[in-house]
């Protein structure tokens, strides 16, 4: 039987964030079509990456964990991650401290959510983050990788990994 758990709406900030950096890129562009004076495959190029990137961070958003007898899957558009239960070593609800002291080292940190590898500065470990918000965040720790997920009942999602995982070492 599959459990389904929603990564949960978009906070205040990543809205306010989003909007912000979109505004922004929008303005950059206008004004560069604006001052081109002939040149405008120089604003066009600068237009056509910005809606690249806008569209692969859109792409990567979370929207889904799904949980499974013996497997775990996060969810996204681009990229789905299968977690194995056996090798899941540790699941802690975390909440809005799960993001303190760590940096995007190749992801994106509030624009439509918070995901890719961030690095926590304390301990230098690397995490996977698939989060939509900072709150209710859920870290997953298994025997290769950290994974920090936002789930909207991030409780129940640590009781049915940690039940999951004990049905499943006891049937072995």
């Amino acid at each position: 039987m599959k459990i389904k758990f929603r990564c949960g709406g978009f906070d205040r900030r990543v809205w306010w964030t989003s909007m912000v950096i979109i505004l922004a890129l929008g303005g950059l562009c206008a004004w560069l079509f604006a001052t081109a004076e002939g040149a405008y495959y120089l604003a066009a190029w600068t237009t056509m990456t910005a809606v690249v990137i806008v569209a692969l961070c859109l792409l990567s958003v979370p929207y889904r964990v799904v949980l499974s007898e013996d497997k775990l899957e996060l969810r996204a558009l681009v990229e789905s991650v299968y977690i194995p239960l056996h090798s899941v070593v540790d699941v802690e609800v975390v909440g809005s401290k799960g993001f303190g002291r760590k940096l995007p080292l190749c992801g994106i940190g509030g624009f439509w959510g918070y995901y890719g590898r961030w690095i926590a500065v304390r301990g230098w470990k690397i995490y996977r983050v698939f989060a939509t918000r900072r709150t209710g965040c859920v870290a997953i720790h298994t025997t290769k990788h950290r994974y920090l997920v936002s789930c909207r009942t991030p409780e129940m999602l640590r009781t049915m990994i940690l039940h999951n995982r004990a049905r499943n070492s006891h049937e072995r």
